[in-house]
Parts: structure tokens; sequence; C-alpha cells
């Protein structure tokens, strides 16, 4: 059932109701030629249908979506509600080069809020991260973060006309997405337009050096044999450009210390600031904040074919930082506390590279005065692959958008839904509740059941059966971490 046409700054566009929820699908917020900022699309007059979804960003293995029209968002608004109500802004994952915004079907959490929830494509890969600015071929860098503000602008703009409340705003990423809301939440051109934050299984490195993100420009320009003519990447057939990329990926992660090859860059301009400094000199003490992981985050990269590069890269990097001695006292560590069902190498990395990190970030905010809650994943969804590997990475965000009972398909990613068992039901009603009070309140539940993480009491929060609250930081494990750390 389609619905009556709401207005927009570019012009009216029509939904359609499922349910109780209208849903509007591929809403055009900018467009965008090949390394070039984001602009406003051209505007119409008609009533413009959006009841699909637009294309998403080329990647991977769908190297057939448009390129200039990928710029689209998606909105849920519950049907009779009385507005304004508050805004669940949502950017996706996938690494910085696959996904959707397609994969997030919001119909069941605007129900449930009732609130209204957004989702975003934005610019993958080489597309939305190679940074050509020093090379004269892009307008600016951290295309992908201008692709992110430009669908923050338009939500600020027009949300209202969809019963949201454009001062009610809460970021939301997992995974890459969480990297891009730390990015984002501390950047001058979001000021005023959001009210909290929400990061789920942020990688520990949040932001990429210009220096690297330059090296890295110069070796897919030396890939593709057109060093002498940078200018010629802007015709490089898609196949083409990607698999420069990819091969290029593959040798950056044993010879760079970052090892990565995309992500948020410290530019100087786009992101003048290191996130993690603008967090802890109080600047953003007003934002409410909730940073989560899951328990056993590597397992999927572990398991990988081959092991994904964060894997050696991490482990290179605390030999670096702890000397060899240093690295095997850890193991030994994790070794002698391990679960039954633990890898103990794999929980050491997850630690340095999950954990810990967010710990670190959460410590920044609460000690400059700024609210925050920490919380981990610890159930294991009957559903693949955390059915085999446990509640590794992305446990947290399958039972975030499923519509109990049922988890969703996600599509773009080709990865089925279906029935959830009474224990997932369980915890991802406990997790979806949380993700709402956070959203209306700015806390994800009452003090008494989860307190905030504070100097003095650092609390997390686990997700699993029972849900509990505990001290961060007792055991072996910790003791030695900060032994080697100091």
């Amino acid at each position: 059932m389609l619905t009556c046409a709401v207005p927009t700054t570019l012009g009216p566009v029509i939904g359609a109701e499922q349910g109780h929820v209208r849903a509007f699908k591929g809403v055009p917020f900018a467009m965008a030629r090949r390394f070039a900022k984001a602009t406003p699309p051209l505007a119409w007059t008609e009533p413009r249908r959006c009841t699909d979804y637009g294309p998403y960003a080329p990647q991977p293995g769908q190297l057939d979506q448009p390129e200039d029209s990928c710029l689209s968002l998606n909105i849920w608004t519950p049907v009779g509600a009385d507005g304004p109500l508050p805004v669940l802004f949502f950017i996706h994952g996938g690494a910085f080069v696959t996904g959707g915004g397609a994969d997030y079907d919001g119909t069941f959490l605007a129900a449930h809020g009732p609130a209204v929830i957004v989702t975003i494509n934005y610019r993958l890969g080489p597309l939305g991260f190679l940074q050509l600015h020093r090379h004269g071929l892009s307008e600016a860098d951290n295309l992908a973060i201008s692709d992110a503000l430009a669908a923050l602008d338009w939500v600020h703009a027009n949300i209202a006309n969809f019963g949201g409340d454009p001062d009610q705003v809460t970021l939301s990423g997992q995974s890459a997405g969480a990297s891009m809301v730390i990015a984002l939440a501390t950047l001058p051109q979001a000021r005023g337009k959001f009210t909290r934050a929400l990061a789920l299984s942020a990688p520990g490195r949040n932001i990429m050096s210009a220096d690297h993100a330059d090296h890295i420009a110069r070796r897919v320009l030396a890939e593709l044999e057109i060093e002498q003519d940078p200018s010629a990447i802007a015709s490089v057939p898609l196949p083409n450009l990607f698999a420069a990329v990819e091969r290029v990926g593959r040798r950056i992660a044993d010879e760079t210390e970052a090892g990565t090859v995309f992500g948020p860059v410290l530019d100087g301009s786009v992101i003048p600031r290191e996130p993690r400094d603008v967090f802890a000199d109080g600047t953003l003490r007003d934002v409410e904040l909730w940073l989560g992981s899951c328990r056993d985050e590597m397992v999927m990269f572990l398991k990988s074919t081959p092991p994904a590069a964060m894997i050696r890269t991490s482990e290179r990097n605390l030999r670096v930082a702890f000397g060899d001695a240093g690295w095997e006292r850890l193991l030994a560590c994790y070794r002698g506390s391990v679960r039954p069902d633990e890898n103990p190498y794999e929980a050491l990395l997850s630690d340095a590279f999950w954990h810990r990190p967010m710990a670190d970030l959460a410590r920044s905010h609460a000690e400059a005065g700024g609210a925050v809650w920490l919380s981990r994943f610890d159930h294991r969804p009957a559903l693949e692959p955390f059915l085999s590997q446990g509640p590794t990475h992305g446990a947290d965000n399958a039972c975030l958008w499923a519509h109990l009972p049922d988890f969703i398909d996600r599509p773009i990613l080709k990865r089925k839904g279906g029935p959830m068992m009474p224990a997932d039901i369980d915890v991802a009603a406990r997790f979806q509740t949380s993700l709402l009070r956070f959203v209306t309140s700015g806390m994800p539940d009452v003090a008494e059941a989860w307190p905030r993480f504070e100097p003095h009491r650092e609390s997390l929060a686990i997700f699993g059966q029972p849900f509990q609250v505990v001290p961060l930081n007792e055991g072996a494990r910790s003791r030695l971490w900060a032994e080697l750390s100091a």
C-alpha cells in the first residue's frame, strides 16, 4: 500500500506501508562522479516512488552497480506514532569494501521503538577510500566520510517530515561503520546534527595516517601502470581497478605496520584531528556513547581461508610493542586461563585488536566527563556462521536487526536469515530494548541494572544468558596487560 507524498528539500517522495510502518527506500541524498565529492542530485517536482532499495556501491563480485547513483538512504517510520520520534542513523560495515543499507531492514526496530530508522549507502573500496588528493585527482580525501556527512545533512534537514526529531539523532554503525561513526562524531561539520553515538565492533585502529593512505594510492597507481598519468585512473574499468586494489592489499598486509588498505584517514582537512584525541579532551563530553564488541571477534577472521591479514598484523604489532618475550608471556597467560571452548591465540588477538581499544576509548570519554557504556556480546546465535563459530564478529548485529522471532536475510552479502531459538529471542530482545532506550533517552538501561562506565567503576555489560554486569579488569590476563603496558 502506497503512502501519501512526503516533501523533502529535493522533491516529494512516496513510500509504502509495511504493517504499522511506512518505508521509503532508495531516497537519493547525493550523487557523485568517480573520485569527486558528493553533490546534491537534481531536484524533482513530481512525487518520486521510493519503494525499492536503490543501487548500492560497486564492490567485489558486484561491480555492475552504477557508480554515480549509489548514494541513497532508506527510512522506516511508524504509522500514527506521536512525534517527533528519536532517529537511529546507521552506517553499515563490511571492511570498507562490501555491504549496503539494504542489508538492514528497520521495520521491526521502527515499530517497537517507536523510532525512525535510517540506513545509508556510501562509496566503498577505492571509490570511497582511495586517497588521491595529493595526486591532484580528487576534490578531497575521505570521500566516503563526506558521503556520510551528506547523508547526515539530508537527515537533519528532512527527517522531521518523516516524523523524526532532528535534535535526537543517534549515529550508529558496526565494524567499518563503527569506525566511521567514531570519526564522524568528532568532525566540526557534524556538530549539532547528532546527540549520541553507538559503535559496535570498531577495529582497534580507527584512523589511518595520511602517509600510509598516500602509500596505498601510489601502490595502486603503480599496479595499474599509470604512475606517469595518474588521471587515467578516472577511466580504468571497475574490474581492473578492484583487481589491482586486491593485489596491492595482499602485499600490504605483510609489508606495513598498519596492514590495512582502506579506512578513514587523518588528512587534516575532512578529518582534522585524531578522533580519540577529540574524545579525550572533552570536546564530546555532552555526547552519550555506547561501545560494544563480541566475545570471540577474531574467530571469523582466523577461520577465513587464508586467515585474514589482521591476524598477522595484530600479532606483529604486539611483538613490536612488547617484544617477543612479552608476546610469549601473553600467550602463555591466555593458555593458562583458557575456557573449555576458547582458542587462547584467538582470545589474545580479540582482546588486543577489539576489546582493549574499545575499553581505552570508553576510559578516555569517561575521564573527560562523558557518559559512556561498554558492552560485550557473549551469545552464540543459532545462525551461521555464528552457530559454528560462536559469538564472533557480527553476532550482535545479527540480533540487533532481527525481526523477532526470525533473523533477517542479508541480500547484498548473500546471507540467509531463519528462525530464532528461544535463547536468541531472549538475548536479542534485551539487546534491542537497550538500543531503543539509548536512542530515546541516552541510557541503554536503568542505572541500577547497567551502570555507566566510570573511572572509579569500569562496568562491562555482558549480553548473554543471563544478562550481567561485571567489573572490566579482573584476573591474570588484565594484570599482565597492565604490567606490560606500564
